[in-house]
């Protein structure tokens, strides 16, 4: 029994396995990480410049080592997560980048906390929590600049233990955006409905037949509880797992085309790509390389 629980948890945690999965959601948390960062700055002074309704003085945090108590410092901030989310996304030492964008998000966030909503919560956690993995083990300029050009279409071989944290932040958010929708707006199958007559939340204009029709909303209700039930307690069962993170994106962007929540799908999104199978990714990779180098001039994976 002992042998069998040590087996179990060396190949959870210890096991290494290619490192695809972690580097596809680098660049997807990297791309939300530009998008929050220009958007933001479209209304830097509005919501956290010296003239905000929310004045410096009521800032929050890390306002006594990274005081942004003016619109000029808040510029800066945006202008140096920008470029910090473009070293992220092209994997240059991420690991320390993403931890840089966490402190970034934190101080800009914390200058004004009355904005903040989940997504811009689960953004800043999953960048945190990314970087205490090697997202740079593969698709990255650091592995370029190590092993040679080739390199790029090889991934590193790394332990998931740090996958791990990030699938289990994954699945309680999950579990428990289910667990939240306990209201009987959500059990007489109308939630949605309300949701989308949010006019201040609206994205398009709205569409009747999904705030009208009884049985269309009903149906997007209540398949939205199953969606979430499933996520936060299937996404561990290997063979449902491809079918999940199908149906998470797209519930993610169904949510994100009608109502404005900020980030928090394509930071969700981001999130689901740890669940990816890493070695049908590499076979991928390989049979595409396969097809188009001659066998001759494939390189082998470098060690890591």
């Amino acid at each position: 029994m002992t042998d069998t629980v040590r087996e179990f948890g060396h190949r959870l945690f210890v096991a290494p396995r290619t490192a695809w999965p972690l580097a596809i959601a680098r660049v997807v948390i990297g791309v939300a990480l530009l998008l929050w960062a220009v958007t933001m700055a479209q209304d830097a002074s509005a919501l956290l410049g010296d003239d905000a309704l929310v004045g410096p003085e009521f800032a929050d945090g890390l306002t006594r080592y990274l005081p942004l108590d003016s619109t000029a410092a808040v510029g800066v901030a945006l202008a140096a997560l920008v470029l910090v989310s473009m070293a992220i996304i092209v994997g240059w030492r991420p690991s320390f980048w993403l931890v840089v964008a966490f402190v970034l998000l934190v101080a800009i966030q914390r200058r004004n906390t009355m904005i903040l909503n989940s997504g811009d919560i689960i953004l800043r956690d999953l960048t945190l929590l990314l970087a205490l993995t090697p997202t740079g083990a593969a698709m990255s300029v650091d592995r370029v600049r190590r092993h040679g050009r080739d390199a790029f279409w090889t991934s590193g071989q790394v332990a998931p233990w740090g996958l791990r944290i990030v699938q289990l932040q994954m699945v309680v958010v999950y579990f428990f955006a289910f667990w939240s929708k306990s209201g009987e707006l959500w059990q007489d199958g109308t939630a949605v409905s309300t949701a989308f007559r949010l006019q201040d939340l609206q994205r398009l204009p709205e569409w009747s037949v999904l705030v009208d029709d009884i049985w269309v909303v009903a149906f997007l209700t209540w398949s939205t509880l199953v969606v979430e039930l499933a996520l936060g307690t299937l996404l561990w069962v290997k063979r449902l797992r491809p079918a999940l993170i199908v149906v998470g994106v797209l519930l993610h962007l169904m949510i994100d085309t009608f109502v404005l929540v900020g980030f928090f799908g394509l930071a969700m999104i981001a999130g689901l790509m740890t669940f990816l199978d890493a070695d049908r990714i590499d076979q991928a990779v390989h049979r595409r390389r396969a097809d188009r180098v001659p066998d001759d001039d494939l390189v082998p994976e470098p060690a890591t």
